[in-house]
């Protein structure tokens, strides 16, 4: 499986998922057709409780939604 490197994105707080979704989480879950199982954010064994808005690293500022634990959620830009 290869590895690809995000970073958190800032300012994202206060974003709401689209229509029709409870939660970015939800949002993922539909749009993957997968199951959040565990954190996304590697070497993590979290339980995925949101659904974390984040970015590719040296890709710009096109977000993406990954299912992630609350702490890693939570962690600075940079250490993702």
């Amino acid at each position: 499986m290869a590895f690809i490197e995000v970073k958190n994105k800032k300012g994202t707080a206060d974003k709401t998922p689209p229509s029709g979704y409870s939660s970015w989480l939800d949002f993922w879950k539909e749009k993957t057709e997968r199951k959040a199982t565990i954190c996304e954010v590697r070497g993590c064994k979290g339980k995925p409780t949101i659904g974390g808005h984040v970015i590719k690293s040296g890709e710009g500022n096109k977000e993406y939604i990954l299912p992630m634990c609350y702490s890693c959620n939570n962690k600075p830009e940079d250490k993702v």
